[in-house]
């Protein structure tokens, strides 16, 4: 029994100890916001769904961070119906909506998944955000590759040693009291 109780002793403190070395990098929602528009918005502003006569795109995007999710609150504008001697022959749609996802590591990187449509103004509208097939524009939303950031952040040091990131493993990402949170653990080599 003894040897029992000191096992979970011991697993309970390495899962204490795993906590203490690792390193947490914690994104506001400004921060993700500007990540979002950046990586997104570019196009003037605008995330172009479907271009032509028959156009849509999303604009004034913001950003909100709960429920475990990034939430993507914009204005969509669409065009929808069938292209005739070069116009669209259809109906104009214009309706705030508001998408999310859950932030995951990728590799040394942060993108969404689980994207669903959270909020519609109308019916209509909603039907057409299910057909542009939002899921795979949306991942690459928060596509931040941490490695990266920590060997560009730690290049820039005005220290006199070189060092290099060797090996690189996120623990955990989630989004905690309205914020990205983002633990990983890495190596560290210095020459």
């Amino acid at each position: 029994m003894l040897e029992k109780a000191g096992l979970v002793f011991a697993v309970a403190l390495s899962f204490v100890a795993v906590d203490a070395n690792s390193a947490e990098i914690v994104l506001e929602r400004t921060g993700v916001e500007k990540l979002v528009v950046q990586a997104l918005f570019k196009d003037q502003g605008r995330l172009v769904l479907a271009r032509g006569p028959c156009t849509s795109y999303l604009e004034q995007p913001s950003v909100t961070l709960a429920n475990g999710r990034i939430q993507i609150r914009s204005h969509l504008s669409a065009r929808v119906g069938f292209v005739v001697n070069g116009d669209c022959a259809g109906v104009g749609l214009a309706s705030w909506t508001k998408v999310s996802g859950r932030p995951v590591s990728v590799g040394s990187a942060v993108r969404l998944e689980d994207i669903r449509i959270d909020e519609v103004e109308d019916a209509d509208t909603r039907a057409v955000l299910a057909n542009l097939r939002l899921s795979a524009l949306f991942p690459k939303a928060v596509d931040l590759d941490v490695q990266s950031a920590v060997q560009t952040m730690l290049a820039q040091s005005a220290s006199q040693i070189q060092t290099t990131v060797e090996s690189f493993g996120f623990e955990d990402v989630s989004v905690v009291n309205e914020k990205l949170s983002m633990k990983f653990n890495f190596k560290l080599v210095g020459r």
